[in-house]
């Protein structure tokens, strides 16, 4: 059964796609209407499969209220669900918010109610996505408070305390659980890495950032942030401890793949054996160990991040203010989850991060060495 709340100030106007979806015998649904000004508690008490939102009240007078927009941020932000926009104007929506593929808009007219059915129908898979997610959630979230409670229980005798314990601990273990595979052999998508946008209110290490004015499908706008997460925190009363961020800049994935010697010969993308060789080379040389001399690969995610490299010789600092997710000079795109951030840290390390020596004498200290291995034997390896 599906839970369908319209919201409407004129429950008339949707009673006929009301009748009509009750007239249907291969499924069924459970309807409820709720007016604007109590469509928070009714979300709250009913749980909507979806939403068919109306966004303007007072829709037949001379000037209507957009009061369906309020509705559909507190929906989008509290109680997310698929949405049908069902409205005179739903072009309103276009202006305040993007596409989603969980969001379909009908217009109020003639065949209407067929077409919210027909949105409807076109929402199940996502409205099984969202039961299927809430459910493993729920889930762990109650075997992760099945277990940390006993602790908090042992190390609090405050009640407040302990219940603040239990939150912490129990989303700290639900998040590790989260991280198990689903089913044996389960594999990441590559652009699974990316926290987008980003969770946290402070900078972090691997955060992506794009010059606010560049072109998101130029890699060059683009760059990552080096500097430890724990200098950066600037919530909770604290303090950044730098005022400027260590970034690397960023170039597009085929020069990385230019200046690491690594762009197939011409013909070899079309060619099967020569085109596997290549595939088996890239895997383990640059995208199983995460990164390949001063360059870490970041995957493609549509209309947010080219496919590009990270150069980690291309270095410059950017001041901390500059940094926001948007009205700055530069905007957090993305955060990397864990281990990938490691993975960013390691890679610094690993190719930026050598203490500078003096030249010195190799084939002297060589020689020095190859008569230490041929001892009194007088040969090497014999």
């Amino acid at each position: 059964m599906l839970k369908l709340l319209f919201i409407e100030d004129q429950p008339e106007a949707v009673q006929p796609v009301i009748n009509s979806l009750k007239r249907k015998t291969e499924c069924d649904y459970a309807c409820e209407i709720a007016g604007f000004n109590d469509a928070e508690t009714v979300i709250d008490s009913f749980v909507p499969d979806v939403v068919i939102l109306d966004l303007l009240e007072n829709g037949g007078s001379a000037e209507p209220k957009t009061t369906g927009l309020a509705t559909y941020d507190q929906i989008w932000n509290t109680r997310f669900c698929p949405i049908v926009v069902y409205s005179a104007r739903p072009d309103i929506l276009s202006e305040a918010h993007d596409e989603h593929p969980f969001v379909k808009i009908v217009q109020k007219g003639k065949d209407s109610e067929v077409k919210v059915e027909k949105s409807i129908n076109e929402l199940r898979p996502q409205i099984e996505a969202i039961r299927d997610a809430e459910t493993r959630i729920r889930r762990e979230f109650a075997v992760a408070l099945r277990d940390v409670a006993p602790d908090a229980f042992r190390m609090f005798t405050d009640a407040a305390q302990r219940n603040d314990a239990i939150l912490r601990s129990g989303r700290r273990r639900l998040a590790a659980c989260m991280d198990t595979p689903l089913k044996p052999g389960e594999q990441l998508a590559s652009w699974e890495l990316y926290l987008c946008p980003p969770i946290s209110g402070d900078i972090q290490l691997g955060d992506i950032l794009r010059q606010s004015d560049g072109p998101v499908d130029d890699a060059c706008s683009f760059c990552v942030v080096l500097t430890p997460s724990c200098d950066l925190v600037a919530s909770g009363g604290r303090k950044p401890k730098v005022k400027n961020v260590l970034v690397s800049g960023c170039c597009s994935l085929p020069d990385a793949l230019t200046r690491l010697q690594m762009v197939p010969k011409k013909g070899t993308l079309t060619n099967g054996e020569k085109l596997e060789a290549f595939k088996k080379q890239l895997r383990q040389a640059v995208l199983t160990p995460g990164y390949c001399k001063p360059f870490i690969p970041f995957p493609y995610l549509e209309k947010r991040i080219p496919a590009m490299a990270a150069d980690l010789r291309h270095l410059k600092f950017i001041p901390i203010g500059d940094i926001a997710r948007s009205g700055k000079a530069f905007d957090r795109i993305a955060s990397i989850d864990s281990p990938f951030r490691e993975l960013v840290s390691w890679a610094y390390l690993h190719t930026a991060c050598r203490p500078g020596l003096p030249d010195r004498d190799f084939d002297s200290w060589c020689d020095d060495i190859i008569d230490l291995l041929r001892g009194d034997n007088g040969a090497v390896g014999q």
